[in-house]
Order: structure tokens, then sequence, then C-alpha cells
């Protein structure tokens, strides 16, 4: 489901709405503590013949992660509904239907070449990035705002991540939400931006372990052994990893998860 598949911002919401956990249960009263509204104005806004201001507008894209172009279509939707005159409701119709056009054409414009440097330099530029992307394909957060909400990150910085991704094909839109796309992310030993993937989600673990649950696993150990051990160490941890990606492969997107494993010689 996506804001260009309606003709009505207020049934794009109220789907929104539905398609959320509990059926969307307290989305409503969400929408208006964001916006610094009375519940009540959002109720009779959703649910009777107020409209939104523009300003309440741009308020509610945000707190649905709408990415620019999503964003500019919701609020001639609003301009449209709120005009009185039916020459001006012509004209916003009419812009409505070449920005239509114009997310129809660029949906058709995924990239499935390999990355360039400078969008691999983005990509690994932070932690979320890939967190976002894997995090969509888990039905539970396959949202922009779900997402935003379990990471914990401004919902406008995941709806810039997502048209991210999107454009270099790292997801796709499906009608239920969100997939991996068809270009993979695979990073070798031997590349740049390898360190800074490495440092970013080890910064990222060191601040789960402030907050971490019976779940989480952290282990330092500090030891003196034999080069034959160390060797032998090192091997088991590569079969773990080897053992570990064939499993995740196979297995269903439920839960979100980094695994970082340091063995070296100080």
């Amino acid at each position: 489901m996506t804001v260009f598949d309606h003709d009505d911002y207020k049934k794009f919401v109220n789907d929104w709405i539905a398609a959320q956990a509990h059926n969307g249960h307290g989305q409503l009263r969400r929408v208006a503590a964001y916006l610094g509204v009375n519940s009540v104005v959002m109720s009779q806004v959703f649910r009777g013949t107020r409209d939104l201001t523009l300003e309440q507008g741009l308020g509610t894209a945000k707190f649905l992660g709408l990415n620019d172009l999503e964003r500019d279509f919701f609020l001639l939707l609003i301009q449209r509904d709120r005009a009185s005159h039916f020459e001006l409701k012509n004209v916003f119709s009419n812009q409505i239907r070449n920005l239509r056009k114009s997310a129809e054409a660029l949906k058709h414009r995924i990239k499935h070449q390999q990355f360039a440097d400078e969008d691999r330099a983005t990509f690994y530029s932070q932690w979320y990035y890939s967190a976002i992307r894997l995090g969509l394909s888990i039905p539970d957060y396959s949202s922009a705002s779900g997402i935003a909400d379990h990471l914990n990150i401004d919902r406008s910085i995941v709806a810039r991540v997502v048209e991210f991704l999107m454009k270099n094909g790292l997801v796709v839109k499906t009608k239920n939400g969100f997939d991996l796309g068809p270009q993979v992310t695979h990073i070798g030993h031997d590349s740049p931006f390898v360190t800074r993937h490495h440092a970013n989600w080890r910064m990222k673990a060191l601040q789960v372990m402030n907050q971490a649950s019976d779940s989480d696993l952290f282990y330092t150990g500090p030891m003196a052994l034999s080069d034959e051990v160390s060797a032998s160490i090192r091997k088991k941890i590569v079969e773990l990893i080897e053992r570990s990606t064939k499993s995740v492969a196979a297995s269903k997107s439920e839960t979100l998860r980094c695994l970082n494993i340091d063995w070296f010689a100080v």
C-alpha cells in the first residue's frame, strides 16, 4: 500500500492505521500527540468532514515516514480537498495525476547494476542503513514508521534511507509492506568500506550493552594460549559463521540481530 494508490488522503491514513499492529489501536492519538493537537481534532478529520491544514498535513507525512515524493503527493491531496473553487480543484487534480505518473516511472528505474562507490559510501556510513533494510523484511516492522519505532530513529531519517534503499534495489515495495530487493550488500575484507562497517556495528553493540536483555550475549575473554589452540579457535569461529549464514538464509525474517565476533592478537 502506498499513498500513490489513493485518491483520498483520509482513506490512505485510515488504511495505514488499520495495517499497523493491533489494527492500529491508539495510532490516531499518537498522530495527534505528534502534531500537538487534541485527539478530538484528529477524529473530526479522519472520521468526519474536517480537513487537515497544510501544516498538519506536513506533520502527518513525517509521522507516517513518507519520503519527499510521497509527502508532496499527500499534500496535493489535501490541497485539492481544501480547495473551494472547481478550477482550483482541477489544477490540483492535474498535479496529482502528473506526480503519480512520475512516481510510477521512478519505480521502474531501480538500479540493478553493482553499487557505485558513492552509494556504497552512503550505505556503510551508518549502521542503520543495513538495519532498516533487514528490518523492513520482518512483517511486524515492514513499514517506514514500524521500523522507525522499533529502532527508535526519527521517521524523516528512515524515510530518506528507505528512498535510498528502493532507488538502489536493496528493498522493494510490496502490497504488504517491503521485502529485500535483488541487489546484495556483501562487502569483502579488502573493501575500503569494511572498517567503517565493522566500526558502526561495534559502536551499536556498545550502546546495546547498557540495556542488554537476557536474550543478548556479550563476551570478553582475554587469554594466553598456544599458537595451535589459537589457530583452532579461529577455524571454529569461521565454521560457526559459515553454518550460521546458511541457517539464516533458509529462515524466516522474525527478529533483527547483529553478530559481532572479535578474535585478535594483543
